[in-house]
């Protein structure tokens, strides 16, 4: 059996997420704001399911036009990722409503587009936010073995090029592996992060299989048997994990793999010499918060820092939020980071799979 992974300690609450959190406080209680959906976010969830409807419909009644065909596919991969930002990841972390039930109704939206909610939550809350970027503990950052972004990972020789194929194949094959491997290989993990799982609840396997069927039948299946079977509708198929791919890539690459992000790593006793808060700041950053467009769309992904300190309040409120961040990090001097221009956020990605990769083996004579 695999040895139990130790859990990681940090030091006490700092001052400044003691002032912060008085602060967040503060604000909700005198906006009378619950810190649970909005009538808006609702507004928000269902418009973004409305049009994946509308989308779909499109593609069965009007599909037999080619461009209309790939228009529609395209569509269909951009909504299933706002989908899931702004509902699937809220739901989540329960952060919809104060029942668990509707939360849980809600989650489902993973399960529809070809996921898993359960096994994606557990992987997510109690691997990748105790510890953001802690190689070992964090499995939502690192994935494969192809790519290498801890410093302190397995260096191969093929990482020389990785500031090259890593993006292409972020883009072309990130939704695929998850929809294909990654949730059969995390069904038959047994720890993320501080969480050890004995047994998953009776009928997950199954569940992911019977989705997973049900997924393609409506993505696949129905539109063959609604406008003949052809090779086209397989390529719109790629075109629509393509679109997918490129609008995670954004999300994905803003907000933790940067080469100004840190990557932590504790010491022989499991500690850290920094508190959990400073963990939160110095692993994550924010892009695009001034940009009403990106708010809208990107389910508060994009007020990252935010999201990691508070991740029970939801999205709907982060935009009112950062701006407290702000004020408070510059008044206790943290160093709170926020890039505007996405083109330098890509840009800063590439320098740190340059440098875990290219560099590294420059240094180490390895190339």
């Amino acid at each position: 059996m695999k040895k139990e992974i130790p859990p990681l300690k940090f030091k006490k609450e700092d001052i400044f997420f003691q002032h912060l959190r008085a602060e967040v406080t503060a604000y909700f209680k005198n906006t009378a704001l619950t810190k649970k959906a909005t009538s808006f976010w609702f507004i928000k969830a269902w418009s973004f399911i409305s049009m994946y409807v509308v989308m779909y419909s499109c593609l069965l009644i009007f599909g037999e036009n080619r461009l209309v065909m790939f228009v529609c596919y395209a569509g269909l991969g951009v909504l299933a990722i706002l989908l899931g930002l702004n509902v699937g990841h809220d739901a989540a972390h329960g952060t919809i409503s104060k029942s668990q039930s509707v939360n849980k109704w809600y989650a489902v939206v993973f399960d529809l587009l070809g996921g898993n909610s359960y096994i994606w939550r557990i992987r997510h809350i109690y691997a990748h936010h105790p510890y953001p970027n802690v190689i070992g503990y964090d499995s939502d950052i690192k994935q494969s073995k192809l790519v290498r972004i801890f410093p302190k990972d397995i260096y191969l020789r093929f990482h020389r090029f990785q500031h090259i194929y890593t993006p292409i194949l972020l883009i072309f094959s990130y939704t695929l592996n998850w929809f294909l491997i990654r949730d059969f290989q995390d069904f038959y993990v047994r720890q993320f992060g501080k969480k050890n799982i004995q047994k998953h609840p009776k009928g997950t396997f199954q569940k992911i299989v019977l989705f997973k069927c049900l997924y393609i039948g409506f993505i696949l299946y129905v539109p063959f048997f609604v406008l003949g079977f052809s090779y086209i509708i397989v390529l719109g198929f790629f075109v629509m994990n393509i679109f997918s791919g490129m609008i995670i890539s954004i999300a994905l690459v803003s907000t933790h793999v940067g080469d100004h992000h840190e990557f932590p790593t504790p010491n022989a006793e499991g500690n850290f010499d920094h508190s959990w808060s400073t963990h939160q700041i110095i692993t994550t950053s924010d892009f695009c918060t001034k940009n009403k467009i990106a708010n809208f769309f990107f389910g508060g992904f994009n007020h990252h820092v935010i999201h990691h300190l508070f991740p029970e309040i939801n999205h709907i409120h982060y935009v009112n939020m950062t701006p407290i961040l702000k004020k408070t990090a510059k008044d206790f001097q943290v160093n709170y980071r926020s890039e505007e221009n996405l083109f330098r956020v890509f840009k800063s990605h590439i320098k740190l799979l340059k440098r875990e990769g290219y560099e590294h083996g420059l240094l180490h004579q390895e190339i």
